[in-house]
């Protein structure tokens, strides 16, 4: 993980997927003595594990009038 203090004032956090996630579990598991923000974070983390790891992506233009819809079995 790298931090870097951006000339706004902000940080820029850079770390792995693995790093995320875990940083995540480590503060969700600790979650009775995080601040609001520090949960909010971790939760956000996860949900973007989650988003990359999820490949789904819906075609487009699939429910438009014409386009090809898989048949029910």
């Amino acid at each position: 993980m790298h931090t870097q203090l951006q000339p706004d004032g902000s940080l820029l956090l850079d770390l792995s997927q693995k790093q995320a996630r875990e940083l995540a579990k480590t503060v969700i598991q600790h979650a009775e003595d995080a601040h609001t923000a520090l949960l909010n974070f971790a939760y956000l983390l996860n949900e973007a594990h989650y988003d990359a790891e999820n490949d789904f992506r819906q075609p487009p233009h699939a429910w438009e009038p014409g386009a090809h819809q898989p048949e029910a079995k």
